[in-house]
């Protein structure tokens, strides 16, 4: 199982770069950026997507379920999330 140690800096005062680092973390735990659309793929076939220009974005699962997160949820949250999308099996139907 790969170990994934997720640094998170303070932004300074004033300063914020969006949702980088969640792209930041899901890049190092082997996530693929896709170059038309800007989404973070993972090859499980989660998907991860910043919707807008507040920040939210969602998560497509394997299994077709979507999770929505406003932009204000915590970094940390929305990494669990994905990481545990990746990791968890496609239903087949």
């Amino acid at each position: 199982m790969t170990k994934l140690h997720l640094v998170i800096n303070t932004p300074e005062p004033g300063g914020w770069n969006g949702r980088l680092d969640v792209g930041e973390a899901l890049e190092a735990a082997h996530w693929t950026t896709d170059p038309t659309s800007g989404a973070l793929r993972h090859p499980s076939g989660a998907v991860w997507v910043v919707v807008n220009d507040a920040d939210d974005s969602g998560l497509d699962l394997p299994n077709g379920t979507v999770i929505e997160f406003p932009g204000s949820t915590p970094t940390v949250v929305i990494v669990a999330a994905c990481l545990a999308a990746a990791a968890t099996p496609a239903v087949s139907r």
